[in-house]
């Protein structure tokens, strides 16, 4: 028997869990996909709670398809570390982990969607900045937002990675770019405009940057989203993600 655990970062405390909940299950409402949920971050639905109870019901393999945009420590120390002891301690199970979703070719068609609504504002003086939460310990985030960023310079216009967090955080990104542009239109690379992306806003607005500076949605569980999770579930079926690598 076979399940899939679709894996959120969540929050150990609020209402965000439940707003999670029903966003994931309204994108999967028209599908059979046996699936479960679990949190990283919470006091129920933990992932090791999830898996023990999908293995106590008779399930031998498990597709774990983490609901993260880029490779980070959420990735390599919790997911992977999980299903490490799992699978030591359970050699039987087999435990398989995805990709995570933002480096799926089909997530550009989602920033190239913002940046198509935004052409009206978009001349030789205005810079795209794609906005993602990123990790001071790992290049991995960097690295992807910055293939990204580069593909869709190639395809439309300038465009210019920035994190929250890490060598390429905004608060270094962003005065140059203000400085050699007039309009900067930031595209925030997160599943929700929740309290991070608005504190980030609020940041972003207090360095009286000497431009324009427009700020589009956050994906907020975008039907896109769909097609790559059952994607990466079918590169781990089709044996193309090698579990555990990236």
């Amino acid at each position: 028997m076979q399940k899939v655990i679709l894996v959120i970062h969540g929050m150990r405390s609020g209402k965000l869990n439940e707003t999670l909940l029903h966003f994931t299950k309204r994108l999967f409402k028209e599908t059979d996909l046996d699936y479960d949920i679990a949190f990283l971050e919470s006091k129920t639905q933990t992932l090791s709670d999830c898996i023990s109870h999908n293995v106590q019901n008779g399930y031998q393999q498990i597709q774990m398809i983490p609901l993260l945009l880029l490779n980070a420590s959420h990735y390599f120390e919790d997911i992977i570390a999980i299903r490490d002891e799992w699978q030591s301690n359970h050699p039987e199970i087999e435990i398989q982990i995805a990709q995570p979703l933002g480096t799926h070719p089909a997530m550009k068609d989602w920033i190239s969607e913002q940046i198509e609504n935004c052409s009206s504002q978009i001349n030789d003086k205005t810079a795209i900045v794609i906005l993602a939460h990123g990790n001071k310990r790992f290049e991995e985030p960097d690295i992807a937002l910055t293939q990204i960023t580069q593909e869709l310079t190639a395809q439309y216009h300038a465009c210019f990675p920035a994190m929250v967090y890490g060598s390429l955080n905004f608060k270094q990104i962003l005065p140059p770019l203000a400085q050699a542009y007039k309009r900067l239109i930031i595209i925030p690379y997160f599943f929700y405009d929740g309290f991070l992306v608005n504190r980030t806003k609020q940041q972003i607005s207090e360095m009286h940057l000497d431009c324009e500076m427009y700020f589009t949605p956050a994906i907020h569980f975008h039907p896109i989203l769909k097609k790559v999770i059952l994607a990466r579930l079918h590169e781990l079926e089709e044996g193309a993600c090698v579990s555990g690598t990236t």
